[in-house]
């Protein structure tokens, strides 16, 4: 042996039980770090990637700025791609068609479709003159075109424009929702037949120049500059918020209220594992005082202990990241695989495999500067041990004892396991500590759940896939087409609605108008979560009754009767109301909601306004090409799949994460308190026998221990929670409040489940050394180290 470093090896064989304590918590407090900061990185680029998707990998848009001017800022060297964008007919309402149907017509350059808009040519190529256009496949589809086809689409003012297909563009929500076409132009065309032009600036023409900038910019200090040197205003320059925030790149205000969160709950997971690392390291130390002091007796001196306990703790280090890095990873990769399985629309290009080395290279970083800053502590205790107190044998006993436990309210094992609990201070105080930061980062973090709950809203189990409505409002869709679909393999769900809109009424005196709205089995079925108050047994079983759609305004209650002024008048009655419906109205009471019988037989229709359909899983394009051609074209065909597609894709990105962290934050939890009660107890082990000795039963140490494990947790919870809950509101002013205005109110939940994990983590913790104890005789636990 060369130095006294050498004996951290075999310190290591001697105290595996202690060693392995301290390797799994630094595997802990690494794989905490990994697996958060993966899961992040993982969220991130799932969202940058639907971000691109949905809405174009795009950064700025810039609005009445001239050709010049944008000729200008193209040139820059931080710009990769740029276009302008005009569009005709967006609402449908200028009356430009396509074979009945509206079309959306818009001009743009090729870079918008090739690099703005990634992946849009499905079949083709971007227009090479102005007679050649791009449709979408929908039109395909439903109107049997080719690449070299030519197609009139009519206009307003009853002429044709002709074009001849150049390519197929990627379908998109809006036009499959509204049963329409888009047609792309160039943009030297899109401006000639722009109609009411008057002096020819891009804003006569409904245009926006989109910008894309280089991923090696900064590009807030970018857009700082082109506003400064063209006069643009922050009306002028508008910014893709969610693409840029997800980047880090955003000026939204809003978006930097995110990033100070997101460094707050950054340095709380650091806390966390600096907080975990030093109180096991300081167990480890406090159990083997007489081992530091019997190195003292041979002539260390205490720079040596303290070089001794840094070299042993960084020993540690090279298993414990090693392993916590390794199970970050496959957690990352488990979330990958979900994320793909979950929503393969827009996750199909990340990898399952997916390596995050920002996680990777935080776990390494985290752990070496943790146990190197957790191991400062716990050395400088070590190399205080004097060669006296280790030739004595009261190693252990190092803190003198100034004040008996209190025996006055409590039984001998209870008050002295209350007294272990606060012998030392600053044990006692990382141990509470560890307990409160599990506490504190649940709440914190539990704020991220309101926070996707307003940002996200989940699909409601009444949303159809497909949407077959009456193009003049009027119950004109037969009931043996619904039939049809109920028959049809491909259709899970098949449900119809009749309508009656503006139906005037009368109730307590007063003229009203309400639409009148039939639903049937599965959808009262779906009412019951929706439920105010009343009864759906009584408005299904019984004709002349109907629910009300909850609205503030509303004038009807429950039990009222309302009289119906429709073809066969009839007063009904009000025998519930429901929180939430499908339908939006423009009348002060609202929505009135019936049975398909009552609703016959006030107004004499027999058939459907609408009928929804919901699909099974398998169902392909081909499927509903099928569908689309047996309602014909005399319907709205309202393909809605692509807009679930995404609303899905974003709420399962974001609930993996959040609550996938979130049941990370509760087995870190559960493992470091088990982990902690244990070091403490093995710390204590000698004292246990000594106690035995005196004539302590087994049955006297287990409450012994008992006690103390709940001195700790109850210490804890109060600690944990009084800070949590503040910085619980903090948080959720900065991200929900800020922006939605909506008050904080206590989250009682979030804080029984906290404290009931911490309480069920301490009943397992004290079973390993409850059945250590029953095992040992007074002789191994005297002896034991």
């Amino acid at each position: 042996m060369k130095s006294y470093l050498d004996l951290v090896p075999i310190s290591l064989k001697v105290h595996k039980r202690q060693s392995r304590m301290s390797v799994f918590c630094i595997v802990l407090a690494v794989f905490l770090v990994t697996a958060i900061f993966g899961m992040a990185d993982m969220f991130i680029r799932s969202q940058i990637l639907q971000a691109r998707m949905e809405d174009g990998n795009w950064h700025v848009a810039m609005r009445d700025i001239s050709n010049e001017e944008a000729n200008l800022i193209s040139v820059r060297p931080e710009i990769t791609a740029f276009s302008w964008y005009g569009v005709l007919n967006f609402r449908g309402d200028q009356g430009y068609t396509l074979s009945g149907k509206n079309v959306g017509i818009f001009g743009t350059d090729k870079d918008f479709i090739t690099k703005i808009q990634s992946k849009e040519i499905q079949e083709g190529a971007f227009p090479q003159n102005d007679n050649e256009a791009l449709i979408t496949e929908n039109a395909k589809t439903m109107l049997g075109l080719q690449i070299g086809d030519q197609i009139s689409v009519d206009t307003p003012d009853r002429t044709s424009l002709t074009y001849t297909i150049s390519g197929f563009i990627k379908n998109v929500s809006k036009t499959m929702r509204e049963d329409s076409y888009a047609l792309c132009l160039t943009t030297k065309e899109f401006r000639s037949i722009y109609p009411g032009v008057t002096n020819g600036e891009p804003a006569d023409y409904n245009s926006i120049f989109y910008v894309q900038f280089s991923s090696q910019c900064n590009i807030q200090n970018t857009i700082n500059d082109i506003k400064l040197k063209f006069g643009l205003s922050d009306q002028q320059v508008s910014e893709n918020t969610k693409l840029l925030g997800l980047l880090g790149q955003s000026g939204n205000s809003f978006m930097l209220q995110i990033y100070g969160v997101a460094a707050i709950l950054f340095l709380m997971v650091l806390l966390a594992g600096i907080m975990m690392i030093t109180s096991s390291l300081n167990s480890n130390v406090a159990s083997r005082t007489e081992f530091f002091g019997m190195m003292r007796c041979i002539g260390a001196t205490p720079k040596q202990i303290m070089r001794y306990v840094r070299k042993e703790a960084l020993t540690w280090c090279k298993f414990a990241i090693l392993i916590g890095i390794s199970i970050g990873i496959v957690v990352i990769w488990i979330l990958c695989a979900l994320l793909r399985f979950l929503s393969p629309e827009y996750f199909m290009g990340m990898p399952i495999f997916g390596i995050s080395l920002p996680s990777i290279i935080a776990g390494i970083v985290v752990g070496i500067l943790t146990v190197l800053l957790a191991a400062r502590s716990p050395a400088k205790k070590a190399a205080k041990v004097s060669a006296l107190v280790a030739v004595s044998g009261n190693a252990n006993s190092m803190q003198p004892v100034r004040k008996a436990a209190n025996t006055t309210l409590l039984k001998i094992d209870t008050a002295l396991g209350f007294h272990h609990a606060k012998a030392s201070k600053k044990n006692f105080i990382l141990m509470v500590g560890s307990f409160s930061l599990s506490i504190i980062l649940f709440l914190s973090f539990s704020v991220t759940i309101d926070f996707m709950n307003h940002t996200l809203t989940p699909l409601k189990p009444w949303t159809p896939d497909i949407s077959i409505v009456s193009t003049d409002n009027t119950c004109s869709i037969s009931n043996d087409l619904l039939q049809q679909f109920v028959e049809n393999p491909v259709v899970k769900q098949a449900y119809g609605r009749m309508f009656a809109y503006g139906v005037p009424i009368t109730v307590n005196g007063e003229e009203k108008k309400v639409d009148l709205i039939s639903y049937e089995e599965k959808q009262f079925e779906w009412s019951k979560d929706y439920l105010l108050e009343g009864s759906l047994d009584t408005v299904q079983t019984e004709n002349n009754t109907a629910l009300i759609v909850f609205e503030q305004q509303n004038t009807i209650k429950v039990g009222d009767s309302v009289t119906l002024h429709t073809k066969n008048s009839s007063d009904i009655k009000i025998v519930g109301s429901l929180s939430s419906s499908p339908f939006n109205n423009a009348y002060d009471v609202g929505t009135i909601i019936c049975s398909e019988a009552t609703f016959r037989k006030l107004t004499g229709e027999s058939d459907y306004t609408i009928i929804d359909l919901q699909l099974s899983k398998n169902a392909s394009d081909a499927d509903v090409d099928a569908i689309h051609r047996l309602v014909g074209t005399k319907v709205t065909f309202s393909d809605v799949r692509l807009g679930n597609r995404s609303v899905k894709g974003s709420y399962y990105s974001f609930g993996l994460f959040i609550y996938g962290f979130m049941a990370l934050i509760a087995l870190i939890t559960i493992f470091n308190i088990v982990n902690s009660i244990a070091m403490s107890v093995a710390a204590r082990m000698k004292q246990y026998g000594t106690f035995r000795a005196i004539g302590l039963s087994n049955r006297q140490l287990i409450k012994m221990i008992i006690a103390e494990a709940c001195t700790y947790a109850i210490c804890g919870s109060i600690c944990g929670v009084v800070v949590g809950l503040l910085l619980n509101k903090f948080l959720y002013a900065k991200l929900i409040t800020f922006h939605w205005g909506e008050q904080w109110n206590i989250p009682f939940i979030e804080i029984t489940i906290i404290i009931a994990i911490v309480f069920l983590s301490v009943v397992l913790a004290v079973k390993g050394p409850v059945k250590q104890i029953r095992k040992l005789s007074i002789v191994d636990n005297i002896s034991a180290q």
